[in-house]
């Protein structure tokens, strides 16, 4: 029995050496079979990631070579097909195209790849090369900026504003700092006219506990911009802020906006600073609606570069 036990061990010992003695090594496939070469035609044309502004024009020169027969050539766009090119029987198996795109006004990373595909439509590959060509905001953002309530004994809330540095600066701040100030913040007790944002030449009867007669005054303008105004998605480049604000500012225009409040068509304020760059305020938030020191406004700004 054990001599019958110690055989069958060794046959099926035989034939596993065989069968693995047998098996051959396949290669893996090439997933990247396609080689994609970007080259240079002119002085706008991408060969690798790019920094570039708001609408400027970038040219995509390429060869595709394939092992496999092409019928066309994508180009896409953050995955989307954008264009598409015919590949014909003598270009089948190397084909080279070039493309002029004008980029987007809204910043961001807008990721280009070549696509080879056969007749089928079926991938066949893309050299695994992307090209990232980021798009750089011409304005600046700044978001959740807190604005108080002038404070009348230690003078350190902070109620003035620079829309160049994205700062903001209380009284005994202010000072050596004024020159950077385009508007302030301060609660009118003036009949129902309370939250109000202000350029520092506008009068302000009610701040005398604050003298700011040596200071620089520099002259903003303010007009609240309708309930059709975006904030978000209407204002996303510097174009789009010198369009909608100046035309806004073009009529009606003052130093002093007053009964603002987080609702629409009151709590969006075009402006254009004394160095002529057209921005919007956005109110964010209120804390109360109190003339205490305590009283908060929280705001994002957007203002050329």
């Amino acid at each position: 029995m054990k001599l019958i036990l110690l055989r069958k061990m060794t046959f099926a010992a035989a034939l596993l050496v065989a069968i693995y003695g047998c098996e051959k090594t396949i290669e893996p496939i090439s997933t990247y079979a396609v080689t994609v070469e970007y080259g240079s035609t002119n002085a706008k044309s991408v060969k690798q990631d790019l920094e570039v502004n708001p609408k400027d024009s970038i040219y995509l020169d390429f060869t595709v070579t394939s092992p496999k027969d092409m019928a066309y050539i994508e180009i896409q766009r953050n995955g989307i097909r954008v264009d598409t090119f015919n590949v014909s029987a003598a270009t089948k198996n190397k084909f080279t195209g070039s493309k002029a795109y004008r980029m987007d006004s809204i910043p961001g990373d807008y990721t280009y790849r070549v696509v080879a595909l056969n007749s089928n439509a079926v991938f066949l590959g893309d050299g695994n090369k992307k090209i990232k060509i980021t798009v750089k905001p011409d304005f600046n953002f700044y978001s959740y900026r807190i604005l108080s309530v002038p404070d009348t004994t230690n003078k350190t809330n902070k109620c003035y504003y620079s829309t160049t540095t994205g700062e903001a600066f209380s009284f005994t701040e202010g000072a050596t700092k004024s020159a950077l100030i385009d508007f302030a913040y301060y609660y009118d007790t003036t009949s129902t006219i309370k939250h109000s944002i202000y350029a520092l030449n506008a009068p302000q009867t009610q701040l005398a506990f604050y003298d700011i007669s040596a200071w620089t005054k520099n002259a903003t303008i303010f007009k609240k911009l309708p309930s059709s105004v975006n904030f978000v998605s209407g204002l996303t480049s510097g174009g789009a802020l010198l369009t909608v604000c100046s035309s806004n500012l073009a009529s009606g225009a003052t130093t002093k906006v007053s009964t603002l409040s987080t609702v629409s068509g009151n709590n969006v304020i075009a402006f254009k600073t004394a160095a002529g760059k057209f921005g919007a305020i956005l109110i964010r938030f209120i804390s109360q609606d109190l003339p205490a020191k305590s009283t908060q406004i929280e705001v994002d700004v957007k203002v050329q570069k």
